[in-house]
């Protein structure tokens, strides 16, 4: 493993690829990368990678409180919105290339509200999106294992079943998505872990640190990942590097009717 690199991105390694303006400014006037849920602990992480390499980015917030700028984050551009208020998004995914979407609820305890969140309201935004003819690709987090096992609670099933919806209501929308599949996210980690890269279910428990996978999910913005496609990423000592992985985005196939059909992914 490598220790950490670059203070500005308080990540595990340096920045994704390049920012490649003319990739992301398909419509010529669309070059932001929306984020939404940025307040988040892995949006916190997206939003320094993105500042780094000085991308135009929206940081969408349900409230500025949620949000503590600093330095590095200065160039993002802040703004209050409800996911479950949809129509507040609008403007924003209007002007966005990419949106980087993680909105969600606590796993470890739902709201009343979850399914309005998790499912009804990830449907209104992607609609917004295919009526805006969103250019880019609406990047998400799925979940790797299967909703079903003994151990778990009802709440963690039922979180599991809303993680399933959504990406059922992804794959229906229309819009080209990419989505990263991973088990528990767990706390930030000052080395560069490996990962393994399979369009394949793994095992639920595989973990991914928030800064290992703020990377990823900057890096399918940045750099690029086959349309209509998902990927199941864990934690594995003899994967790749997380710039190779990155790469190896966009050698995945394109997602069949359904995400869970897909098979592996081998590299060299």
């Amino acid at each position: 493993m490598s220790h950490i690199h670059g203070s500005r991105t308080r990540g595990v390694a340096d920045a994704p690829p390049a920012f490649d303006h003319c990739a992301v400014s398909a419509a010529g006037f669309r070059d932001s990368i929306l984020v939404v849920g940025a307040s988040g602990r892995t949006g916190r992480h997206v939003l320094r990678y993105l500042c780094a390499v000085s991308a135009p980015v929206i940081a969408c917030v349900r409230s500025t409180d949620r949000l503590c700028l600093e330095p590095s984050l200065a160039s993002a551009e802040v703004v209050c919105a409800d996911v479950q208020q949809s129509d507040s998004l609008t403007p924003l995914i209007e002007r966005a290339a990419h949106v980087i979407y993680l909105a969600g609820g606590n796993r470890k305890g739902l709201s009343p509200g979850a399914w309005q969140l998790e499912v009804e309201g990830l449907a209104r935004c992607l609609e917004i999106a295919r009526r805006a003819g969103l250019p880019g690709r609406w990047i998400s987090v799925g979940y790797s294992g299967s909703y079903r096992r003994a151990s778990a609670t009802w709440a963690e099933i039922r979180w599991r079943e809303l993680k399933l919806a959504a990406e059922e209501v992804i794959a229906a929308s229309g819009v080209n998505y990419f989505v990263v599949r991973t088990g528990r996210i767990v706390e930030s980690v000052s080395t560069e872990p490996r990962v393994s890269v399979a369009q394949n279910s793994v095992a639920a428990d595989a973990e991914l640190p928030c800064n290992a996978l703020a990377f990823l999910l900057t890096g399918a913005a940045l750099a690029g990942a086959t349309s209509r496609s998902s990927v199941t990423v864990r934690l594995d000592p003899h994967g790749l590097q997380l710039q190779r992985a990155v790469h190896a985005f966009s050698q995945l196939r394109q997602d069949g009717h359904l995400l869970s059909t897909a098979g592996p992914v081998h590299h060299a």
